[in-house]
């Protein structure tokens, strides 16, 4: 289906993008492709529906050349492609319009592209979204949107790149689901992706370095190669993470890149060493919660407020009546059931719902939710961006339903979007960081004071950057100027919305561990993340939305000890958890419970398969089970 010889690009002529890129997929293969930022995936997807033409060789797609203008329409019906960015591609004002967009330039007979707008809305789980307008969707939401344009052209080659980034996890889930039953009906998929798990359901995988394809072959064969991948900015499933640390401490499993491979790896070792059965058993993390929330105990947290919300309730589209008559409808009804597998009400107007909660002097608050739960709309009313139309919000001791303390408290609670970095503007790097300090005000010598600190901060050298165009920096340097521009107004509070989005994961422990930093230098940090692994790392407390409204609320440890909860409103719980949670239900009895990490998970497997009362290693037991080519085979 798609055969690349020799393909070299460059956008300024100088630097290559690719580098001489072979590379063959085959027609309902399902392929994909990993690297760090700046590899060159995105820009080798661009050459694969003619977005982009190579500089030297040949791209084919399903026998056209991609460099022949005349053959650009038919490749673009054959290729279509999701961008990681749905503002990138959404064209219209309504969903349905947006989605019905290509099948009318493919000049789609207007009752197939009924049909195929039908069929597409369902396929991505916003059947009842057509009348909505695209630019009051969440990111999520876009996204989903985008690929449902893609999918109604019916193309016979999938391209997705880091289509799922702003997806929850249940969107993600989904779209994997989307994606299996596309190839299981023909299609070729090509995903781009930053999502390990994501890679491990490929048929193949490919991994570039600087333009180049440095490693090819199946997950199992690329996916476990732990060394060469940290060389390349990438990280193994965690899955293989726990296979590998368990060989480590002597117990006999092979690392696999798929979760429920390695859970049944661990759930066999467990059985034969003890003779037991693999029959689940309850877990007892798994709480019933009657009314469906889970329980808060914030006991021994006795820092004082700095951002307080009390009922705030706010709406994009009604007006003050219609908001009272949504209040008298909602208290009666039922949620719909449209809902149920992409985590999203059509019917309901609210971003916000009677949302109460504090944010706490020098902790480090989590939000998490699906997409559309209302985390953007919630950070925005954090430094009166947008000022609720109910309820209301006190931000260090100031009114923010008032106009002149809103101001003031825009400059000490900062706020950080997602894609930092589009919220650069200036002519040098210097300038942007010192647009906010120089609108406080602030002598000259203050603001240069600021503008060379917040960039030390970041790990940038003012001498090396400032004069510098910040659109000249990588990606990554840009995120880190961004983050600069803020810090420099000196803010009492760090907000940030979904800042590792579209990171390597290299970049991304980068990223944390700036964020980390600032937090102990005695920043508030109130993070939005879709990473379940990134909140239970590093959250002192998270706040879970749902539908507009708070769901959950308590310590990591409070809040993810209740999967079952998470899971029916889109959610999920870290990734050591999960794999605790499936080998409890398999019939391994854990006993520590709580939070568990790759690294507690590990060590209590090996304490449970090789351990004996008396203390003495029970490996050689094991081992006997299992054939010496099994074991050399991993």
């Amino acid at each position: 289906m798609i055969e690349c010889r020799g393909v070299s690009f460059s956008y300024d002529g100088a630097v290559p993008a690719l580098d001489g890129v072979d590379l063959n997929i085959e027609d309902g293969e399902f392929f994909c492709i990993l690297g760090g930022n700046g590899s060159g995936k995105s820009t080798f997807a661009k050459h694969l529906n003619a977005l982009l033409q190579p500089d030297a060789g040949t791209v084919r797609i399903n026998g056209m050349d991609a460099s022949d203008p005349e053959l650009v329409y038919d490749i673009r019906s054959t290729a279509g492609m999701v961008f990681q960015n749905p503002d990138d591609q959404l064209v219209a004002t309504l969903v349905e319009d947006d989605v019905a967009f290509g099948p009318e330039n493919l000049g789609v007979p207007s009752a197939q592209i009924a049909q195929r707008l039908r069929e597409a809305l369902k396929g991505v789980g916003l059947v009842g979204f057509e009348r909505h307008e695209t630019h009051a969707l969440s990111g999520g939401q876009k996204q989903r949107v985008a690929l449902a344009g893609v999918l109604a052209m019916e193309p016979r080659v999938l391209i997705l790149d880091e289509a799922s980034s702003m997806l929850d996890p249940r969107g993600r889930k989904g779209l994997m689901k989307a994606c299996r039953a596309l190839h299981a009906r023909g299609m070729t998929i090509v995903m781009i992706t930053h999502f390990m798990e994501e890679a491990a359901e490929a048929d193949r995988v490919a991994v570039f370095q600087t333009g180049r394809v440095a490693m090819l072959g199946t997950p199992d064969e690329i996916l476990t190669r732990a060394n060469e991948l940290v060389q390349l900015n990438l990280d193994m499933p965690e899955s293989c993470r726990l296979g590998m640390a368990l060989r480590a401490k002597g117990v006999p499993v092979c690392a696999q890149v798929r979760e429920a491979d390695m859970v049944a790896e661990i759930a066999q070792t467990y059985a034969e060493r003890s003779g037991a059965g693999t029959a689940g058993q309850p877990s007892a993390s798994q709480l019933e919660i009657a009314d469906g929330t889970v329980p808060v105990d914030n006991e021994g947290n006795a820092s004082e407020p700095v951002i307080e919300l009390s009922h705030v309730s706010y709406s994009y589209s009604l007006s003050p009546r219609e908001r009272r008559r949504w209040h008298k409808r909602s208290a009666t009804a039922g949620k719909s059931s449209k809902q149920a597998l992409w985590g999203n009400d059509p019917s309901s107007p609210w971003a916000l719902r009677d949302v109460s909660l504090t944010v706490r002097r020098g902790e480090f608050l989590g939000l998490a939710g699906h997409t559309g739960s209302g985390k953007s709309t919630l950070v925005q009313h954090l430094n009166g961006l947008i000022r609720p139309q109910e309820g209301s919000i006190c931000a260090l001791g100031l009114d923010l339903s008032n106009k002149k303390d809103a101001a003031a408290v825009k400059a000490k609670v900062g706020v950080v979007f997602q894609y930092p970095e589009r919220q650069l503007f200036a002519e040098t790097v210097a300038q942007d960081v010192a647009f906010g300090p120089h609108n406080l005000g602030l002598p000259q010598d203050e603001v240069d004071r600021r503008v060379e600190s917040s960039l030390s901060r970041v790990g940038l050298d003012l001498s090396t950057v400032g004069d510098k165009s910040p659109f000249e920096l990588s990606g990554g340097q840009q995120r880190r100027v961004a983050f600069a521009g803020v810090l420099a107004m000196e803010p009492e509070v760090l907000v940030l919305d979904e800042p590792m989005a579209g990171l390597d994961p290299a970049a991304r422990k980068d990223f944390l561990g700036l964020i980390g930093r600032l937090h102990r230098e005695g920043l508030t940090v109130v993070m939005v993340s879709h990473s379940m692994d990134d909140l239970a790392n590093c959250c002192d407390r998270i706040v879970v939305m749902n539908e507009g409204a708070v769901f959950a609320e308590g310590t990591p440890a409070q809040v993810f000890a209740h999967a079952d909860e998470l899971k029916s409103i889109g959610l999920g719980v870290p990734a050591a958890q999960r794999m605790a949670l499936a080998l409890t239900e398999a019939g391994v009895p854990l006993r520590r419970g709580g939070l568990y990490t790759v690294e507690s998970l590990a060590d209590e497997l090996a304490d449970l398969l090789i351990g004996r009362p008396d203390g003495s290693s029970n490996v050689s037991d094991i081992a006997k089970s299992k054939t010496v080519a099994r074991e050399e085979g991993c």
